[in-house]
């Protein structure tokens, strides 16, 4: 039986089934952090409206089961529609005070000016709100991208410990980037992103950076493991990294993202 007080920071729960809800249930998940994203550029700013409508039901649905729903809001680099870039992020805008945090936004194409820009609006966003931001990076081109994110963060003036940027592969090097400028990175447990190895690896290799990384389970659509975050937390504790297992799982999150600190 695992340990309960888990966290999973990165979701999309409106593509996870009831039955993938009960077994965090039954799995001793706390909270689960819940975000906006569609496989697909809305045709038209009201589409994303109505994905925030429906990750707002989320939180009934979770709470039906036990688990706390954080909601997030944004505009995804592959959700945006250059002819209505301004006008989904107006309904970003009007969303954000219902939101918890600010996610996932992020880069996708480190070429592409009006992603940079797209970012840069949200963080203002997220920097007046003053709420978390979750930043997703991209499988290829990660530094490149990393680059133009953090450049970002910094023109946007947020405060960089209410950033995390996710997805992040656990090479120490990689990490101390993000750890430098004083955000939080995020590793998401998912065939071709980390394993529990990966963490292992960390673990003994970059211990003090321990203090600066969640692991999420970015469950949704794509080829994931709801259960990610527990059988990562199982797997550390069978190791002897008990302590490390409850830092990623719990503390961590719960210091990255406000809302799962009350």
């Amino acid at each position: 039986m695992v340990k309960t007080g888990l966290i999973d920071p990165h979701t999309h729960t409106v593509f996870l089934s009831w039955r993938d809800l009960t077994y965090l249930a039954e799995a001793g998940y706390e909270a689960v952090v819940t975000l906006a994203y569609t496989p697909y550029a809305p045709s038209h700013p009201a589409s994303l409206e109505d994905h925030f409508t429906h990750l707002e039901a989320e939180v009934v649905r979770l709470k039906g089961l036990g688990l706390r729903a954080i909601i997030g809001v944004g505009l995804h680099p592959r959700c945006v529609k250059p002819e209505h870039a301004s006008a989904q992020l107006e309904v970003v805008r009007k969303w954000l005070p219902k939101a918890q945090v600010l996610g996932e936004v992020g880069i996708e194409n480190p070429d592409s000016n009006l992603e940079a820009e797209v970012l840069r609006t949200q963080l203002s966003m997220a920097r007046d709100a003053e709420l978390t931001v979750i930043i997703h990076t991209p499988r290829n081109r990660k530094r490149e991208a990393l680059k133009a994110i953090i450049k970002a963060v910094k023109e946007s003036s947020i405060k960089p410990e209410n950033v995390i940027i996710d997805h992040l592969t656990p090479e120490p090097a990689l990490l101390n980037e993000v750890i430098v400028l004083g955000a939080w990175a995020g590793i998401t447990i998912q065939p071709g992103k980390a394993s529990v190895q990966d963490l292992e690896y960390l673990i003994e290799s970059a211990p003090d950076a321990l203090n600066h990384v969640v692991i999420n389970s970015d469950a949704g659509r794509d080829p994931s493991n709801p259960l990610a975050v527990a059988e990562a937390y199982e797997a550390l504790v069978r190791k002897g990294y008990v302590t490390e297992a409850y830092r990623l799982t719990s503390i961590n999150p719960k210091e990255a993202i406000k809302p799962l600190s009350t």
